[in-house]
Protein backbone atom coordinates (compact mmCIF):
# COMPACT_ATOMS: atom_id res chain seq x y z
CA UNK A 1 0.00 0.00 0.00
CA UNK A 2 1.46 3.31 -1.11
CA UNK A 3 -0.99 5.85 0.34
CA UNK A 4 -3.40 6.44 3.20
CA UNK A 5 -6.32 6.33 0.77
CA UNK A 6 -9.06 3.75 1.11
CA UNK A 7 -9.56 4.10 -2.65
CA UNK A 8 -6.17 2.50 -3.20
CA UNK A 9 -7.22 -0.51 -1.12
CA UNK A 10 -10.54 -0.76 -2.94
CA UNK A 11 -8.88 -0.73 -6.34
CA UNK A 12 -6.25 -3.23 -5.18
CA UNK A 13 -9.08 -5.59 -4.21
CA UNK A 14 -10.62 -5.05 -7.65
CA UNK A 15 -7.23 -5.87 -9.23
CA UNK A 16 -6.96 -9.03 -7.12
CA UNK A 17 -10.41 -10.10 -8.28
CA UNK A 18 -9.33 -9.60 -11.90
CA UNK A 19 -6.10 -11.54 -11.32
CA UNK A 20 -8.05 -14.54 -10.01
CA UNK A 21 -9.42 -14.93 -13.53
CA UNK A 22 -5.93 -15.36 -15.05
CA UNK A 23 -6.64 -13.35 -18.20
CA UNK A 24 -4.57 -11.06 -20.37
CA UNK A 25 -7.33 -9.00 -22.04
CA UNK A 26 -10.51 -8.36 -20.11
CA UNK A 27 -14.06 -8.76 -21.34
CA UNK A 28 -17.15 -7.10 -19.88
CA UNK A 29 -17.99 -10.38 -18.10
CA UNK A 30 -14.52 -10.41 -16.50
CA UNK A 31 -15.02 -6.87 -15.23
CA UNK A 32 -18.45 -7.59 -13.80
CA UNK A 33 -17.26 -10.78 -12.12
CA UNK A 34 -14.43 -8.83 -10.47
CA UNK A 35 -16.84 -6.11 -9.27
CA UNK A 36 -19.11 -8.79 -7.78
CA UNK A 37 -16.06 -10.01 -5.87
CA UNK A 38 -15.38 -6.48 -4.60
CA UNK A 39 -18.97 -6.14 -3.40
CA UNK A 40 -18.67 -9.41 -1.49
CA UNK A 41 -15.39 -8.42 0.16
CA UNK A 42 -15.97 -4.71 0.85
CA UNK A 43 -18.61 -3.28 3.14
CA UNK A 44 -19.13 0.46 3.25
CA UNK A 45 -19.59 3.52 1.13
CA UNK A 46 -17.64 3.71 -2.13
CA UNK A 47 -17.71 4.66 -5.76
CA UNK A 48 -14.63 4.01 -7.83
CA UNK A 49 -13.29 4.56 -11.32
CA UNK A 50 -10.20 3.01 -12.83
CA UNK A 51 -8.41 2.79 -16.12
CA UNK A 52 -7.48 -0.68 -17.28
CA UNK A 53 -4.45 -0.32 -19.52
CA UNK A 54 -5.06 -1.56 -23.09
CA UNK A 55 -8.75 -2.20 -22.40
CA UNK A 56 -10.83 0.75 -21.14
CA UNK A 57 -12.28 2.33 -18.03
CA UNK A 58 -14.49 0.90 -15.32
CA UNK A 59 -16.63 2.47 -12.64
CA UNK A 60 -18.70 0.93 -9.89
CA UNK A 61 -20.81 1.98 -6.94
CA UNK A 62 -21.42 0.40 -3.55
CA UNK A 63 -24.55 -1.79 -3.22
CA UNK A 64 -26.22 0.73 -0.91
CA UNK A 65 -25.76 3.67 -3.24
CA UNK A 66 -24.18 5.73 -0.49
CA UNK A 67 -21.58 7.33 -2.74
CA UNK A 68 -22.67 8.78 -6.10
CA UNK A 69 -21.34 7.99 -9.56
CA UNK A 70 -22.61 9.62 -12.75
CA UNK A 71 -21.95 8.79 -16.41
CA UNK A 72 -21.82 11.32 -19.24
CA UNK A 73 -20.77 11.64 -22.85
CA UNK A 74 -20.05 14.31 -25.45
CA UNK A 75 -19.60 14.35 -29.19
CA UNK A 76 -16.31 15.66 -30.49
CA UNK A 77 -14.66 15.96 -33.89
CA UNK A 78 -12.94 12.63 -33.29
CA UNK A 79 -15.97 10.75 -31.97
CA UNK A 80 -17.73 10.29 -28.66
CA UNK A 81 -15.96 10.87 -25.35
CA UNK A 82 -17.13 9.26 -22.11
CA UNK A 83 -16.68 10.43 -18.52
CA UNK A 84 -17.42 9.11 -15.04
CA UNK A 85 -17.50 11.37 -12.00
CA UNK A 86 -18.91 11.66 -8.51
CA UNK A 87 -20.74 14.88 -9.34
CA UNK A 88 -22.83 15.99 -12.30
CA UNK A 89 -21.14 19.39 -12.18
CA UNK A 90 -17.83 17.78 -13.12
CA UNK A 91 -19.39 16.54 -16.34
CA UNK A 92 -21.34 19.67 -17.22
CA UNK A 93 -18.41 22.05 -16.76
CA UNK A 94 -16.41 19.94 -19.23
CA UNK A 95 -19.17 20.00 -21.85
CA UNK A 96 -20.51 16.51 -21.22
CA UNK A 97 -24.18 15.58 -21.34
CA UNK A 98 -25.36 13.63 -18.32
CA UNK A 99 -26.51 10.21 -19.46
CA UNK A 100 -27.49 8.78 -16.07
CA UNK A 101 -26.46 7.90 -12.55
CA UNK A 102 -24.88 4.51 -12.02
CA UNK A 103 -27.27 2.56 -9.79
CA UNK A 104 -26.32 1.12 -6.40
CA UNK A 105 -24.25 -2.04 -6.92
CA UNK A 106 -23.96 -1.43 -10.65
CA UNK A 107 -20.78 -1.35 -12.72
CA UNK A 108 -20.06 0.35 -16.02
CA UNK A 109 -17.30 -0.67 -18.40
CA UNK A 110 -16.31 1.46 -21.40
CA UNK A 111 -13.90 -0.10 -23.88
CA UNK A 112 -11.18 1.80 -25.70
CA UNK A 113 -13.35 1.68 -28.82
CA UNK A 114 -16.22 3.33 -26.93
CA UNK A 115 -18.52 0.37 -26.35
CA UNK A 116 -20.48 0.82 -23.12
CA UNK A 117 -21.53 -2.12 -20.95
CA UNK A 118 -23.38 -1.99 -17.64
CA UNK A 119 -24.47 -4.69 -15.24
CA UNK A 120 -25.91 -4.98 -11.78
CA UNK A 121 -23.21 -6.71 -9.71
CA UNK A 122 -24.77 -6.76 -6.22
CA UNK A 123 -27.23 -9.29 -4.86
CA UNK A 124 -29.53 -6.90 -3.00
CA UNK A 125 -28.87 -3.33 -4.12
CA UNK A 126 -30.82 -0.48 -2.54
CA UNK A 127 -30.66 3.28 -2.26
CA UNK A 128 -29.38 4.45 1.12
CA UNK A 129 -27.88 7.73 0.03
CA UNK A 130 -25.95 9.80 2.51
CA UNK A 131 -27.30 13.25 3.37
CA UNK A 132 -23.72 14.46 3.78
CA UNK A 133 -23.24 14.08 0.00
CA UNK A 134 -25.89 16.77 -0.52
CA UNK A 135 -25.07 18.99 2.45
CA UNK A 136 -21.27 18.91 2.82
CA UNK A 137 -19.55 17.18 -0.09
CA UNK A 138 -21.33 18.07 -3.32
CA UNK A 139 -21.60 21.50 -4.86
CA UNK A 140 -25.06 23.05 -4.43
CA UNK A 141 -25.72 22.84 -8.17
CA UNK A 142 -24.95 19.10 -8.41
CA UNK A 143 -27.65 16.58 -9.26
CA UNK A 144 -27.25 13.28 -7.45
CA UNK A 145 -29.64 10.38 -8.17
CA UNK A 146 -32.05 12.83 -9.83
CA UNK A 147 -32.19 15.00 -6.69
CA UNK A 148 -31.56 18.68 -7.40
Amino acid sequence: INTDSDSEILLNIFAQELQKQDIYRVSPDDIFKAVRGVHKRCVGAYAATAMITRDGIVGFRDPNGIRPLVYGMRKTETGISHMLASESVSLVTQGFEIVRDIKPGEAIYITLSGEVYTQQCADNPKYNSCIFEYVYFARPDSIIDDVF
